[in-house]
């Protein structure tokens, strides 16, 4: 295996799919694929995901029930705490993969309608949405220590539309 090696086959196709890195602190880690659909289903979400062991270069089993409901997991992140929790936004909530059942931990701000990007690092969360179609995007940082939500100050003039984003801790 190189560095450009290709992964093997998942056991199933998925279109908009959500991709996960969750590290562990030996510097592997896995990669969750969560969700999407095959091209024949077009947009029929699916609830299963598949997990990619980095040191066994091997692809586990298929998690058939690992989302409650077959959904866009556009929102899921890698916590990036000891416990190892996932965390996504649906509807009104924000939730946290325990174990195997996913919990509310908090309700998304009452300012955002629309949710574009979750980002996570320690301790907290980056939620980036807006009010409405064509609104500006609005900021908001989770403490889910305190469990409280800070809106952080976006530039005037940013109209610009989110899609993604990541942290890298050096």
């Amino acid at each position: 295996m190189t560095c450009g090696s290709p992964l093997p086959d998942m056991a199933r196709e998925r279109d908009e799919c959500k991709v996960v890195f969750c590290a562990k602190d030996n510097g592997s880690g896995t990669i969750k694929v969560v969700g999407g659909y095959r091209t024949e289903m077009q947009g029929r979400f699916e609830r299963s995901a598949e997990e990619f062991g980095v040191a066994t270069w091997r692809w586990g089993p298929v998690e058939e029930e690992f989302l409650d409901d077959a959904t866009c997991p556009g929102t899921c992140v890698d916590g990036c705490d000891l416990e190892r929790k996932m965390y996504m936004c649906k509807g009104d909530d924000v939730v946290a993969l325990d174990g195997e059942t996913w919990q509310v931990v908090a309700k998304v701000p009452r300012e955002i309608r629309n949710v574009a990007c979750v980002g996570a690092w320690v301790d907290a969360l980056l939620l980036i949405g807006s009010s409405g179609f064509g609104e500006p995007y609005m900021s908001f940082v989770l403490d889910l220590k305190s469990g409280v939500w800070s809106k952080l100050e976006n530039p005037e003039n940013f109209t610009g539309h989110v899609q993604s984003g990541c942290l890298l801790e050096i």
